[in-house]
């Protein structure tokens, strides 16, 4: 992973524009996977209203996927309601996309996804944090719509300095318009992260993740394809072996 990123601030209004790229197979510190290399760029501005924080940000990405060679192009607006407490916090998120294969409307679709997660931290090195959603999907070729209202939950913690686990658990369901988009999935993982040292990059740390998933097309003939995979990697994006697949 490479990051870039500028920021300024002018009385209580914050600012700044930030470019990311992240590789195939990439995992963060949080255990989320990049399934596919991925360029990011954002532009982001912010306003501290005392009890709470209010975002806007404009962004692009390019994902390259690396089965089928295809490049995608997803642009976004999204708007970021933060209320913080010493001992919990919470984000509601409301964004809009425009992504597809190409500058045709016929390959293009149109979303809109509404969120809302909660941060309990008891302790100091204790965080749990449920989240739900609702994406709403248009397929501008054929006009139907995919709802998908999912939820989940995430636990990190850090008993020790050097030393963080972290696990998560999500659930999703497509309600369409189109059969063929009616899936449920399923999704668990668990992160552990060592901080081995320090070098001229940074911070150095080595991940160890265990991560399930499992999706069913409701309408389809087909079981089920369960997929369990292990991974060990560097927090600079080296990856050093992949362990454990099992599908």
């Amino acid at each position: 992973m490479s990051r870039l990123g500028l920021r300024g601030s002018w009385g209580k209004t914050n600012y700044g524009l930030q470019y990311r790229s992240f590789g195939n197979g990439f995992v963060s510190m949080c255990g989320l996977k990049v399934d596919h290399a991925r360029d990011e760029r954002q532009l982001w501005g912010e306003y501290d209203f005392g009890l709470f924080r209010l975002r806007g940000s404009l962004g692009e990405s390019w994902e390259n996927n690396s089965e089928t060679n295809n490049l995608s192009l997803t642009r976004t607006a999204s708007t970021y309601f933060n209320l913080s407490k010493p001992s919990w916090s919470a984000l509601l998120s409301s964004s809009y996309a425009l992504s597809g294969q190409g500058q045709e409307p016929s390959q293009q679709s149109l979303t809109f996804t509404n969120a809302l997660s909660i941060a309990y931290r008891p302790t100091g090195f204790l965080t749990m944090e449920p989240g739900l959603s609702l994406r709403q999907e248009w397929d501008q070729s054929t006009g139907l719509k995919t709802d998908t209202p999912s939820a989940g939950f995430a636990l990190v913690c850090s008993p020790y300095r050097d030393l963080q686990f972290a696990g998560r658990a999500s659930y999703a369901r497509g309600l369409s318009e189109d059969p063929l988009k009616e899936i449920s999935s399923v999704n668990t993982a668990a992160t552990l992260n060592w901080k081995i040292g320090k070098s001229f990059l940074g911070e150095q740390f080595l991940t160890f993740q265990v991560e399930y998933k499992n999706e069913l097309q409701t309408n389809s003939i087909n079981k089920s394809q369960p997929n369990l995979t292990g991974l060990i990697h560097m927090e600079d994006g080296r990856l050093l072996k992949n362990v454990g697949s099992k599908d």
